[in-house]
């Protein structure tokens, strides 16, 4: 008997070489898979992103891919906002100018146009030249007039010494001084009237008016005058209401 000779047998060798194969065979697969994967991958990529990466770093390729669309999509929401802002800007100057017709109409606001100045003054006469004395004076009662026949004209706006004639504003006599609401003038006294020039200075010149009236008593105590351009203030009294409401809607 050979010492030297193997104990083992013969066909000892097989196990090993049959798992080796195995592991080959299924990394080998493993990799024809990926590849395969791969190339899928590649293949859905758009043809400029295709060509760039198609050699290189898959996973960058997808990533690229990625920010482009959310990039498109950012800038369609982009355009979608800006359509809104549009939109809402629109909506939001309609309504203001629509604020600013109700706020002028008002007398809320400013006014700004051509017009004319109608100034009342006490007559310079002595008393001993007229049949009452009180005649020269100017009353609450010739302001009043005055300003309803300039509306009545026409008038858009009115303001009497600065003051803004509005819904509430009433004329009264105190002593010697003429009250337009809370505010006490004296003559001379200047009532600025925003309206058509030549219609108002017509209406107001027309006989039997309250122009006329003064005039027969003494021609200075009335001066007409056109206006190119008045700057009639809004009006500052109070606008609240204690009693009135707007009533509600019922459908």
């Amino acid at each position: 008997m050979n010492p030297f000779a193997s104990r083992q047998s013969p066909k000892g060798w097989v196990l090993p070489t049959s798992l080796l194969a195995l592991l080959i065979g299924m990394l080998g697969s493993l990799a024809v898979l990926k590849e395969g994967a791969r190339q899928r991958t590649v293949a859905s990529l758009p043809d400029g992103i295709r060509q760039e990466f198609a050699a290189g770093d898959l996973d960058m390729a997808k990533e690229l891919v990625n920010l482009r669309e959310e990039v498109s999509k950012l800038r369609e929401d982009k355009t979608k906002l800006e359509t809104k802002i549009a939109e809402t800007g629109n909506a939001t100057k309609e309504i203001n100018d629509s604020l600013q017709e109700t706020k002028m109409f008002a007398g809320l606001t400013d006014v700004v146009g051509p017009g004319i100045i109608v100034t009342l003054n006490d007559s310079k006469k002595p008393p001993e030249e007229m049949l009452i004395a009180d005649n020269g004076v100017v009353h609450y009662l010739d302001v009043l007039k005055t300003v309803n026949e300039l509306f009545n004209a026409g008038a858009e706006a009115i303001a009497v010494n600065g003051l803004r004639v509005g819904p509430r504003t009433d004329f009264r006599c105190v002593g010697s001084t003429i009250l337009v609401g809370a505010q006490k003038i004296a003559p001379p006294i200047a009532v600025q009237a925003v309206g058509d020039s030549k219609t108002l200075l017509g209406a107001i010149n027309m006989p039997g008016g309250i122009l006329t009236e003064l005039r027969e008593v003494d021609p200075n105590m009335v001066s007409v005058e056109p206006a190119k351009e008045l700057v009639i203030p809004a009006y500052d009294g109070s606008t609240k209401f204690r009693f009135g409401h707007v009533p509600e809607v019922k459908n």
